[in-house]
């Protein structure tokens, strides 16, 4: 069972009348509140619904901000503090109502638990207890299966059939602020994981050239240079600043250089060459000359750090 408080941190300020202390506090709890209803009036597909959750999810992030005028570590601390002992509240709840119960993983707004499925009524009415005391709702799913790395990092199947990625597991419909650097290596791992598709056969089967690149940016006092070798003549040439690439089998190195005091870092150590892809070029997939070993030898660490005992060798 997976449950989900909804709208943790700002309905913990609703329900318990709580503001930043020089804010009037009802006005303050009656304008949260109407934030928080009509958000629940637009679907979650809705980019507004987007737009609602920041501003009540902001508010709280805020009073943690000496520069914002909802400062108020007080309030900050009176919401975290209060959210994790309410979870976990819940989880004495639940193991003491069902002994055979198995907490998995707490995360900032909800919690898994492993239960007999003859259980899952009793599961339910302890929530719902909970829910009573708290004045809090929780949104429960099931799930078929968890691949954990750790509470920030996993990959979860419902009952329905449909994926939930986290961390560095996601690769569908990220948003705008998102890394998408290499995201052929979560696609890779939830083949694996979900579909028990080879890690290779995907990685192969892939003709999308930016699910194989990477991208990274400079600030301060830094450089890029990129270090060729061409028809036998060494060259080393200043890149610009946000470049993206990936990794090929007859490329360059690329390095980033402090121009203080001249450290040099590669970008990945290593044998690893890189082909840059600033701007992007139509051609065979072959000849793009990808080095599949690099994202191979990726997924299979990740593999191994999840499922430790497994024989690796069937599966690359």
């Amino acid at each position: 069972m997976t449950s989900d408080v909804t709208s943790f941190y700002p309905n913990l300020a609703i329900r318990n009348k709580w503001s930043p202390a020089h804010l009037p506090r009802e006005e303050f709890c009656n304008l949260y509140e109407w934030f928080f209803e009509e958000r629940k009036k637009i679907p979650k597909k809705d980019p507004k619904n987007y737009v609602y959750k920041i501003i009540l999810n902001s508010t709280y992030g805020l009073s943690n901000d000496a520069n914002s005028f909802l400062y108020d570590p007080e309030f900050t601390m009176r919401i975290t503090i209060n959210g994790q002992l309410s979870l976990t509240m819940l989880y004495e709840m639940i193991c003491e109502g069902i002994p055979e119960a198995i907490p998995i993983m707490q995360n900032t707004d909800g919690l898994e638990t492993i239960i007999p499925k003859d259980k899952v009524d009793k599961y339910k009415e302890i929530c719902a207890e909970w829910e009573k005391i708290t004045m809090l709702e929780l949104e429960h799913d099931t799930y078929t299966k968890i691949v954990l790395g750790d509470v920030n990092n996993y990959i979860a199947v419902t009952a329905d059939g449909k994926s939930k990625c986290k961390g560095r597991f996601e690769f569908k419909d990220l948003a705008l602020h998102k890394n998408k650097s290499f995201l052929i290596i979560p696609i890779a791992l939830h083949e694996f994981f979900v579909n028990g598709v080879e890690p290779i056969d995907t990685i192969k089967a892939n003709k999308n050239i930016f699910d194989f690149c990477g991208g990274v940016k400079i600030k301060g006092d830094w450089n890029f240079w990129e270090h060729v070798i061409k028809d036998g003549d060494y060259s080393v040439n200043e890149i610009q600043h946000t470049i993206r690439y990936y990794m090929s089998n007859n490329g360059s190195k690329i390095v980033k250089k402090n121009n203080t005091d001249n450290r040099e870092i590669q970008i990945e150590a290593g044998k690893w060459m890189q082909s840059i892809f600033i701007n992007y070029e139509e051609k065979e997939f072959s000849e793009y000359d990808i080095n599949y070993d690099y994202y191979i030898q990726k997924v299979k660490k990740e593999i191994e750090g999840l499922l430790p005992n497994r024989n690796q060798l069937s599966l690359f």
